[in-house]
């Protein structure tokens, strides 16, 4: 330890530094809890000596053991009022490793104080807190400090100026409550096992020593403007192992894939006609299903949104809002104008841009277009796999809101949105884990496939998705412009960091959680993708994430029936399963037909019944969808695309089937790639419009 502790916590005013001018007010603050990282800044060193001589070694106690005592120590009723040196303590800890520090303190959690010493016997490490508030207050608790959240040192910062000092060991904010030294520390793990020697030698120091999470300080001290912070990589996720997509298929379900494709194979050889049949009838039976849904959605006209409680400025609760961004430039500064449209107090708004560490480009963006935000710029730590749903639980952990939303660079959403979220969860029983905005496509007309994708979203959030919500069922979240309660967002892990349609997946684990899931009537407008390879792009995405989303909820397949329930468990095979078989049942019929009209014979022969099985699949499949394409476009009213645009689905589906083969190609050879879809290039209106 460079820099001795002791000159941090004198007891008597100004032996701390008379509070001057905000010290270090600008440093980025760095995340020391992140065990794969100390601060990430270093500015000013504080004094070079070293502490006091301790005391000679205790033979009884080794260093881990001294860390899981202090522990036990400070977990008695009692223990903050304690003011008895703990000298075998202090004489050992000083030697601990970090990591034995961390595990006492989070064993600490779980276990009653006389398990905790037996807890140090064990060589396993314990896990983190996902959130960081959880995370420093376990530590604090380990200590026998206080802890805050943050707003008592943003008040503290407003009546005088704090002197802030940070180094490899951890970020120090010095000041006065009242004529009281107060000094408030997020410390590093290296600084840990010099912390605890010191507070059990002198135990007068931990009532003078409050512990804050980094975001605490980066709150109070930041300014005006965009704050930079690090955020903490560990633990990636919350996800319990069986429901994480890091494995593709388990050995169980290869065996099970393995012979069923085994078996079809041979039946193919053998029985051909009779097999094609069975085919055939497995994906017609998918299909009218799919098709169903779409035909309930003609027949259901309600909005399927929920009751709201009107809630006054004072009302409405803390809204973190994550952004997630890679390599965006052109069109942030839009979004930063939408953002400054809310109809939120700004002082309830906690906003986070999620910028890779390396990502220069977005970063001075950023700097740039979002000057005169409140607003913090969390860089998230390089690691595997690089992908939206790993950055989102890197700002999760940091999210100081009772609400969270997710808004990706290209939105601009409608300025009430929050307030409508946060009165339709004030209405709403705990049961509400999350609602859903109306995504809407705002360049319609710059090509064929704008309008296709127009209309494809019109279906979608503004028909099948209210029907399904009014009917209390599953609901299958789009990857932006979600709302949760941040503590069932908690419970269910965060996201998967191994899914590229984190969106679907998290909104099964809510589900089989006892959440229900609602749309509610705001829109967010959004830009669609204005090339064929942009759009193969992010559609072959979604497809390989549907697809890892059904192995993962299917590796245990009646659990996922128990938890989910039977209903729900089919809305998920049917959207699933159906969106993959209509793309490439599609294909197949434009196969047939393109031999058909050549004089070859069709894929099923001559055989009546398949010709009337897959003629009633066609029937039913592109009826309902022409028809819902048509309705939707109606009741937009825009005249920007002619109802007669739909006669463009077949083409538009032929690359839903393309999608589909890069999917499955993708979740072979590199399953957690995330395709990266470019925006700022469509000519989109300059002002949010009303839908």
């Amino acid at each position: 330890m460079d820099a001795p502790l002791a000159a941090f916590f004198a007891a008597q005013p100004g032996a701390a530094g008379e509070p001057n001018a905000r010290a270090n007010a600008g440093t980025r603050a760095g995340a020391p809890g992140d065990t794969s990282a100390g601060a990430q800044t270093t500015d000013g060193a504080a004094a070079q000596s070293r502490p006091p001589p301790r005391p000679t070694p205790s033979p009884i106690l080794s260093p881990r053991a001294a860390c899981f005592a202090l522990a036990a120590a400070n977990r008695t009723p009692g223990a903050r009022q304690r003011r008895t040196p703990l000298e075998d303590i202090a004489a050992v800890i000083a030697d601990a490793e970090p990591q034995d520090c961390l595990d006492a303190a989070f064993a600490s959690e779980s276990h009653r104080p006389s398990g905790v010493r037996r807890a140090a016997r064990r060589a396993e490490t314990s896990p983190p807190p996902f959130r960081d508030v959880d995370y420093f207050a376990a530590l604090a608790r380990w200590l026998g400090c206080g802890f805050e959240r943050g707003p008592a040192l943003t008040e503290l910062a407003k009546r005088q100026r704090l002197a802030m000092t940070t180094s490899d060991d951890g970020i120090v904010v010095r000041g006065y409550r009242g004529t009281k030294p107060f000094v408030a520390i997020v410390p590093a793990p290296t600084w840990l096992p010099h912390l605890a020697a010191l507070i059990a030698a002198k135990p007068e120091l931990a009532g003078q020593v409050v512990i804050v999470p980094p975001q605490a300080i980066v709150e109070a001290l930041g300014g005006d403007g965009p704050t930079v912070s690090y955020g903490r990589l560990t633990p990636l996720h919350g996800v319990a192992d069986r429901d994480l997509a890091d494995r593709v298929i388990t050995p169980a379900q290869a065996a099970v894939l393995g012979t069923v494709g085994a078996v079809l194979l041979l039946a193919l050889l053998t029985q051909p006609i009779a097999s094609l049949f069975a085919l055939l009838i497995a994906m017609t039976v998918i299909l009218i299903f799919y098709a169903s849904s779409r035909a309930m959605a003609l027949a259901v006209s309600v909005s399927g949104a929920p009751l709201r409680r009107r809630l006054r400025a004072g009302e409405l609760p803390d809204y973190s809002i994550l952004i997630p961004l890679y390599k965006e430039d052109d069109g942030l500064k839009h979004l930063v104008t939408a953002l400054t449209r809310l109809d939120y107090p700004p002082d309830k708004l906690d906003i986070q841009f999620l910028v890779e560490a390396d990502d220069t480009l977005t970063q001075r963006a950023i700097l740039r277009d979002a000057a005169a935000l409140t607003c913090r710029m969390t860089l998230v730590p390089a690691g595997h796999p690089r992908t939206k749903p790993r950055a989102l639980n890197v700002g999760l952990r940091q999210a100081r809101g009772s609400l969270v939303t997710i808004f990706d660079a290209e939105d601009r959403p409608d300025p009430k949105q929050l307030r409508i979220a946060a009165e339709t969860f004030a209405a709403a029983s705990p049961s509400l884990a999350a609602v859903q905005a109306h995504l809407t496509i705002d360049h319609i007309s710059d090509n064929w496939l704008t309008k296709m994708f127009a209309i494809e979203y019109a279906c979608l959030f503004d028909h099948i998705l209210p029907m399904v919500a009014a009917q209390g069922r599953l609901l299958l979240l789009g990857g932006t412009s979600n709302h949760f309660r941040t503590d069932a967002l908690i419970e269910a892990g965060g996201w998967d960091p191994y899914n590229v349609t984190e969106d679907a997946d998290l909104a099964v684990r809510l589900c089989r959680k006892g959440y229900r899931i609602a749309m509610i009537d705001s829109h967010t407008w959004e830009e669609a993708p204005v090339t064929v390879q942009a759009w193969l792009k992010q559609r072959s995405r979604w497809f390989k994430g549907f697809i890892q989303t059904w192995l993962v909820h299917n590796r245990h397949p009646l659990a996922f029936v128990r938890e989910a329930g039977l209903a729900d468990a089919l809305v998920f095979h049917v959207f699933i399963l159906g969106a993959l078989t209509a793309a490439v049942a599609h294909c197949a019929f434009v196969l047939q037909l393109g031999l058909l009209l050549l004089g070859e014979p069709v894929l099923y022969g001559q055989s009546i019944w398949l010709g009337g099985l897959q003629t009633l699949a066609i029937a039913v499949g592109y009826g309902t969808s022409f028809i819902l394409g048509m309705q939707s476009i109606q009741r937009r009213r825009s005249g920007a695309i002619s109802p007669f645009a739909v006669a463009w689905f077949p083409v538009y589906w032929v690359l839903m089937g393309a999608a589909v083969l890069i999917a499955i190609h993708d979740i072979v050879r590199m399953p957690h790639h995330w395709r990266k879809t470019t925006h700022g290039v469509a000519a989109r209106p300059r002002r949010v419009a009303s839908p």
